[in-house]
This record gives C-alpha cells, sequence and structure tokens, in this order.
C-alpha cells in the first residue's frame, strides 16, 4: 500500500495499525504488543530514501519522501532463482531530488526462471548501501507454491547480551552459511528458564531473507522489568529453517 503511493506522496493512513483484542488480520502489532511481518514491511516502505519494484509497470523506481537532494547514486537489481543463483542483474545510475519519483529502468526476465524467484535491489551512494528491497515473484501472478520445495537450512546464529541500567541490549548475527536461501527469518526474545515471551520488544529489524552467504545484524532492546528476574534469550524460526 505505501509503496504504491510513492508516485504522488501523498501520504497513506492505516485503518486498525492494532487491534482491540488478539486477532489475525489488520494489525502491524499485535495485542501482545509484538510487531508482525507488515509492521517491517511499512517501516521499509517509508523510509525516507527508497528503492523499489512498481509491479504494474515493471519498472524499478527510487522514491525521495525527505532525505534531501542526493546525488551519485547507484541502483542494483538482481534476479535470483530459488537456489539462490543470479540469473539477471542490471545498475544504473541516478541523482534523487527530494520529494521525488524517479523511474530507473525496466524489468527484464531471462529464460530459466524457476516459477517463483526472487528480486532483489539496493540503493547505494560511495560504497553505502541507503536502501534494500527484497520480493517474491512468480510466472503466475500470486502463485508462489514453489516456495515449499526449499529445502530446510541450519541457519547460524550468535548473540551478544548486555544489561544498562534499567534495559538489556541484545544483538544477534545471522550467517546463512547453506547452499540455499532462508525466508521470512524470525527472532524472538523468551525468559531464559522459564521459557515464556518478552514483550514489548523493540527490534531494529526482523522477518529477514538471506541468500547463501549472506549474513545480517539484528539489534533488540528491552526493560528489565519485562525480564521478571530472568535473563533474556533469543530464539531463531524461519519459513524454511530446521529449528
Amino acid at each position: 500500500m505505501f509503496e504504491a503511493q510513492g508516485k504522488y506522496r501523498m501520504g497513506l493512513l492505516l485503518w486498525m495499525s492494532h487491534p482491540a483484542w488478539p486477532s489475525l488480520v489488520w494489525q502491524t502489532y499485535d495485542y501482545y504488543f509484538e510487531p508482525t511481518a507488515a509492521y517491517f514491511g511499512c517501516k521499509k516502505a517509508n523510509e525516507p530514501l527508497h528503492i523499489q519494484w512498481n509491479p504494474l509497470s515493471d519498472t524499478i523506481e527510487v522514491v525521495n519522501y525527505h532525505a534531501g537532494n542526493v546525488t551519485g547514486l547507484n541502483a542494483i537489481v538482481e534476479i535470483l532463482n530459488l537456489d539462490g543463483s543470479v540469473k539477471w542483474e542490471k545498475t544504473t545510475s541516478l541523482d534523487s531530488p527530494e520529494d521525488s519519483m524517479v523511474p530507473c529502468f525496466e524489468m527484464e526476465y531471462p529464460e530459466g526462471l524457476d516459477s517463483t524467484h526472487f528480486l532483489r535491489m539496493k540503493l547505494i551512494k560511495d560504497d553505502e548501501i541507503l536502501s534494500e528491497n527484497f520480493y517474491w515473484r512468480g510466472l503466475e501472478d500470486y502463485n508462489y507454491k514453489a516456495l515449499r520445495e526449499l529445502p530446510k537450512v541450519k541457519l547460524e546464529s550468535s548473540t551478544q547480551i548486555k544489561r544498562k541500567g534499567n534495559h538489556w541490549h541484545l544483538t544477534t548475527q545471522l550467517n546463512n552459511s547453506s547452499e540455499h536461501p532462508v525466508l521470512m527469518v524470525r527472532l524472538k526474545i523468551i525468559r531464559g528458564k522459564s521459557g515464556d515471551r518478552i514483550l514489548p520488544v523493540i527490534y531494529s529489524d526482523n522477518y529477514v531473507s538471506l541468500m547463501p552467504g549472506e549474513q545480517c545484524i539484528i539489534h533488540m532492546e528491552l526493560n528489565h522489568t519485562d525480564t521478571r528476574g530472568e535473563k533474556p534469550e533469543v530464539i531463531v524460526e524461519g519459513f524454511n529453517i530446521v529449528e
């Protein structure tokens, strides 16, 4: 929804961004204050400088909401098959004036794509990644059944845990050393002894996807009072992760 209005940048309000009772629909954070995948999608789509795929025009666009006038950008897009292999890529240079939407180029789809494949894009300036985005795409619209064929992967993770006053700070590094993509990787924090969930938690990101060989770091913060005297621990889940 937010990416769709990027052309005119008129703004958008969500109806029921949170539920008044436990629910499986509508919310960006749930009844227990857990941010859902929708929250992180909205966060991504509303970043000040944003690269996105427009499936209607089949073009790549850069939307600048309030990042100032940015010059010397490179937009990089890759198409990857289910095994993570790159089947097509393209790069272009552009400038992005504030409060603008700049089309970059039209997508091209080579032969040999899996029935479900991925679009991965980055917006870079002087070797710094300013925006990243990732999509699933089906040769048949809305058909992602092939994702069920993804092998289960053992994702490597390590977490640093520190308490500073009344807050706990946790930093988890995820490493996909396998030969297969991992999708919708979700971190949760529990109490070390009881195993109960700790909420609310502030996450820098969640529900991430990693291609073979990729890494990412996620920061989390929570109040000490919510631990109820137990040390917090991180649980890693995902669409095709061996837990």
